[in-house]
């Protein structure tokens, strides 16, 4: 087999050395974005449809390779190189199981699937559903983080659909295709002229997006390399006040006492599901609150998760103690930039915001200061600019030094909110969409959300099995959750209806 060119090689950067060590020492399992397909489709139809996106865009051909006999944590990842692999076989990368109906048992089995790197295969993987009591399929990806983000993830089967649509004849039935055994989605030698000049550079630096301040870049090099620099700048008016106008967005709540789970962060990807429906009338009572209270739907699906997050987990574990939470919200970095870098589909170019904010009595209060922070956060771009910062730090100790610690820095609550997916065609459309992914080591609680085109929303809550165990009297605290959480939706949507 013919070598890779090293002008289909580069090194990783900054944000993919994480997400390598993430995925490679075992912190994270995958994300997935799953669809229900208005249209049966054959394998022949759909092999084909992946080998044209994968000759449309080279991204799907990565995977990184170790160099032999190193020690990643003593290089800090830089002993890693990304390139193109190759070959992609079907059979590697797509796989069939046939099941009553797509559940929360399925959410866990696709939480099971595990990419390998330093080996001949990409970084995503495909299974195809068939679901007993009807005809319908479903297509879940899963992908690893280190190229692939929730977006990116949506245009992978944005861009299959596609594929498959301008595959079929014009009267919408199949081609009918030639199959040969193995199948071959990709080959380094023969589909060589169709593959870029170079191999294409991170989503990181595609943009300023991740640059940060110089001053604080001064910052670290000096606390490295000045023991006494610390102990002075930490005593000194001018840091001091540096300090607090770059952490605005948590520093009025500082002094509130966060919930923190109270077991120590465990190596396990274990995680349960739930999943919550919102029909397109509950969508559009919501909508219009969120519009009579100039909120986002992300605001208000945040706040009312956590009051009900409030009111059953953090008092199984906390009793009647008055506690804040620490919500992580994912922010979209293509939204800062001009067309040409929207349409960098692929990469990861999300990151995360912490709101901090005291017990939440009144819902719609809550709802405006959490509004407040995240249009602040957004504004800032101080996130994206300290996870710009993780260039000096050590992602392989960073990560070990989660593990046995309580807290552990994970955050009370993440919310991703996808928004509302339109088809990319008349023919494969999507009917139904779900966007699961691990909790395992980073986070507790995970509230991921997208809607379909035809404005239904699925809502999957991940979170960490040990939750289980916890009651509240007789009570299981998740089933007060999902209760809750349900409850405080149907209120807010019968609110919008006498207000109209």
């Amino acid at each position: 087999m013919v070598e890779v060119q090293e002008r289909h090689k580069r090194s990783p950067d900054f944000n993919e050395r994480y997400y390598i060590c993430r995925g490679s020492e075992g912190f994270y399992s995958n994300f997935n974005i799953t669809v229900k397909y208005s249209k049966d489709f054959s394998n022949a139809l759909l092999a084909n449809a992946i080998k044209m996106m994968i000759r449309k865009n080279s991204w799907l051909a990565h995977n990184f390779f170790k160099e032999p006999g190193t020690d990643s944590e003593a290089h800090n990842g830089h002993n890693w190189t990304l390139r193109i692999i190759k070959r992609i076989v079907f059979d590697e990368v797509v796989s069939f199981r046939k099941i009553e109906r797509f559940d929360k048992s399925a959410l866990e089995q696709l939480n099971e699937v595990r990419f390998q790197m330093d080996v001949e295969k990409p970084l995503w993987k495909i299974i195809v559903w068939e679901e007993a009591n009807n005809e319908d399929k479903l297509i879940s990806v899963c992908f690893d983080h280190s190229q692939y983000d929730g977006l990116s993830g949506v245009q992978f089967q944005k861009d299959l659909s596609k594929e498959m649509a301008l595959l079929c004849e014009d009267d919408g039935h199949n081609v009918v295709f030639q199959m040969l055994e193995p199948i071959i989605l990709f080959d380094y030698e023969r589909d060589f002229e169709y593959l870029p000049k170079s191999i294409m550079g991170s989503a990181e630096s595609a943009t300023d997006l991740y640059t940060p301040p110089v001053s604080s870049v001064i910052d670290h090099h000096l606390r490295t390399y000045l023991p006494l620099y610390q102990k002075v700048a930490d005593k000194s008016w001018w840091w001091w006040w540096w300090w607090s106008s770059a952490s605005k967005s948590s520093a009025s709540a500082t002094s509130l006492k966060i919930w923190t789970n109270p077991e120590p962060v465990k190596k396990d990807l274990s995680t349960a599901y739930e999943i919550f429906k919102l029909d397109a009338v509950v969508m559009e009572k919501l909508m219009q609150f969120c519009r009579s209270q100039k909120v986002t739907l992300t605001t208000l699906l945040d706040i009312v998760a956590v009051k009900a997050l409030q009111n059953s987990v953090f008092k199984a574990t906390h009793g009647d103690e008055p506690i804040g939470s620490d919500s992580y919200v994912a922010i979209n970095g293509r939204r800062y930039y001009s067309e040409d870098i929207q349409n960098f589909k692929y990469g990861t170019m999300v990151c995360g915001h912490h709101i901090l904010l005291p017990p939440i009595e009144n819902l719609n209060a809550a709802m405006q200061e959490f509004s407040d922070k995240l249009c602040s956060g957004i504004k800032s771009r101080n996130s994206f600019k300290e996870i710009g910062m993780m260039q000096f730090s050590n992602a392989w100790k960073f990560l070990n030094n989660k593990i046995g610690k309580v807290g552990g820095g994970r955050p009370s609550m993440t919310i991703s909110n996808l928004g509302k997916v339109q088809n990319s065609n008349d023919i494969y459309q999507f009917k139904d969409m779900y966007f699961g992914a691990n909790a395992g080591v980073m986070y507790n609680f995970v509230l991921n959300c997208s809607t379909s085109p035809s404005n239904e929303m699925t809502i999957i809550f991940a979170y960490l099995p040990q939750f289980n165990s916890l009651k509240l009297g007789s009570t299981s605290a998740i089933e007060e959750f999902s209760k809750l959480f349900i409850k405080y939706i149907n209120e807010i949507s019968q609110q919008s209806s006498k207000t109209q």
